[in-house]
């Protein structure tokens, strides 16, 4: 069997099928940090105990930086000392899922912060994959570490000490074809019986795109985001009078919990049509001003951050011809909901309502 693509689902996929499997080929292009997800069976009593305080956890959650309930702090990396900050990491690789992203208040925005977790994680390869070779094709480099998603598993890097798991490495060996009998690289052909292809998708804006959506004037969507996707809050796109987007690319999107964004950006939605009926209103769309104002603040934000610096489906950078861009709202899901709540009792400012 094969896995093509080293990403989040491909990091998912490969230590069970690697269980399963004959043999495994997992062809990787840019290797990902990942981390332990370490699950485990839930205590009675701490099930009980969350199922008690739902109402306390979901508000918290809906009013947080990423619509989670997980610890965050304001301690830059370099404000501890190197031992205490060693101590930290080790506990939250113990600890392990996305633990490492509220360690420190500075990992996104401070390279040379970002530097010192991602050497960690990499020592932490090296101690788990034993061949060295493979190890070090496993070991990013060149990108911060979570400016490319963050990934989490099981038994991931423990999947390579498996005498039945062999690491292809397309940088070095790009794949140059799909043969009827398996794939083959610059290097040669591997005949295999299943391709498992995990090899990500056109975030963010490509489902939109997928669909010739035409606005007002005749003005098509396709047009309008030629340069990257732009809308007014993620919510409505200035053109497009009606067309409301849920969990469009230019709100919290990807970096906070969906579930929590969607809930927001579906009541929003409903009181602004509740609104408009009663005041017997037909057509809501943004204002060209107030969309230009919100597509400035998604920018000067996300550049202050790390993640534009990476080749992400973030940023585009998967998809060949695709516009470089990071359009992602990265001031957290709970001021993102205090902004569409002030634009909302002020009776949709920024908003053009007509009959």
């Amino acid at each position: 069997m094969a896995v093509i693509g080293t990403g989040s689902s491909g990091i998912q996929i490969v230590p069970v099928v690697a269980e399963q499997a004959e043999h495994l080929y997992v062809y990787q292009r840019t290797p990902s940090f990942t981390l332990p997800m370490r699950n485990r069976k839930l205590h009675p009593d701490y099930v009980a105990h969350i199922k008690a305080h739902y109402p306390g956890l979901r508000a918290a959650a809906r009013h947080s930086l990423t619509g989670g309930v997980r610890p965050i702090t304001h301690r830059p990396l370099f404000s501890v000392t190197p031992a205490e900050r060693e101590t930290l990491m080790e506990d939250a690789w113990a600890h392990g899922g996305l633990t490492f992203l509220g360690l420190f208040s500075d990992l996104l925005t401070n390279r040379e912060a970002n530097e010192v977790v991602a050497e960690f994680v990499r020592g932490k390869i090296a101690e788990v994959v034993k061949d060295a070779d493979t190890a070090r094709r496993l070991t990013p480099r060149g990108y911060p570490i979570f400016a490319r998603r963050p990934c989490l598993d099981t038994g991931y890097y423990e999947a390579y000490n498996r005498d039945n798991v062999t690491l292809k490495d397309c940088l070095e060996h790009p794949i140059v074809e799909i043969t009827e009998t398996g794939i083959r690289t610059k290097e040669g052909e591997v005949e295999v019986d299943i391709i498992i292809a995990a090899i990500g998708y056109d975030a963010l804006t490509g489902a939109m795109l997928s669909i010739d959506i035409e606005g007002r004037d005749g003005c098509r969507l396709k047009d309008k985001w030629a340069e990257g996707g732009r809308s007014h809050l993620g919510l409505m796109i200035e053109g497009f009078p009606n067309l409301f987007v849920v969990a469009g690319p230019n709100g919290p999107s990807a970096l906070a919990n969906f579930i929590l964004l969607n809930e927001q950006n579906v009541d929003w939605i409903c009181d602004c049509i509740e609104h408009m009926r009663a005041d017997g209103l037909r057509s809501i769309e943004p204002k060209a001003d107030a969309e230009e104002w919100w597509m400035k603040k998604v920018t000067a934000l996300g550049a202050r951050s790390l993640y534009p610096t990476a080749n992400t489906w973030y940023t585009g950078a998967n998809v060949p011809g695709k516009p470089r861009s990071f359009p992602v709202y990265i001031g957290g899901l709970g001021r993102y909901r205090e902004i569409c709540a002030d634009v909302a009792s002020a009776n949709y400012s920024g908003f053009k309502l007509e009959a």
